[in-house]
């Protein structure tokens, strides 16, 4: 399945205002900085993985933002940009928070504890060859099996075909928030529409 980038683009800055309605009335927040333009200083931010500031409670937080049409109860967490040179955001992200948009939840997730379990306990345990053997296979998603402390890990590995302009591949892994749970990823997560349902983990 090819991914066309400029409309998925298209689709993340079209739920912009539904984003900005959540934190204006679920966090109260009192400020909201984008970086949605194309000039050199919001695409520096981008580069980083930080779509927008947000002030809440006097505190301002680097939020990246990552919109899905469907929940499924994972999360995809980015490996490679661009397989297989470029590195996806897990490694050149500086987001305090990850803001996960669904249909059904809306997860707030704490960047540093993903990044910590990532390279700390997920990478470890992922042969580099399985990303090779998908990207030859050309398929969209390959699943394995790990072992993270002892405990068995159901993993999917994601390839993205994406064309705008020219063609590449992006590569990550989906997990569920069961497994981030499990290995002290905290997280928020809220019912749309409603108050929060979970506390911070």
């Amino acid at each position: 399945m090819l991914h066309n980038f400029n409309i998925s683009l298209k689709y993340e800055r079209e739920q912009a205002q539904k984003a900005d309605t959540f934190y204006r009335n679920i966090l109260s927040v009192s400020e909201i900085k984008r970086f949605n333009t194309d000039s050199k200083s919001d695409m520096e931010m981008q580069r980083q993985d930080v779509d927008l500031l947000i002030t809440r409670k006097g505190v301002c937080y680097r939020v990246s933002e990552k919109f899905r049409e469907k929940d499924f109860g994972d999360f995809y967490i980015e490996i490679y940009s661009k397989y297989p040179d470029t590195p996806g955001w897990i490694y050149t992200g500086s987001p305090n928070a990850i803001l996960y948009f669904t249909p059904l939840n809306i997860y707030w997730i704490t960047h540093k504890t993903l990044t910590s379990f990532c390279l700390e306990k997920l990478m470890p345990n992922i042969n580099k060859l399985w990303f090779n053997d998908l990207y030859k296979s050309h398929r969209t998603i390959m699943s394995k099996e790990i072992v993270i402390d002892k405990t068995p890990i159901h993993i999917n590995l994601i390839q993205a075909h994406n064309k705008a302009g020219n063609s590449w591949e992006t590569m990550g892994i989906s997990l569920g928030f069961d497994i981030l749970e499990k290995f002290g990823v905290k997280f928020l997560k809220y019912r749309v529409g409603e108050e929060l349902v979970k506390d911070e983990t």
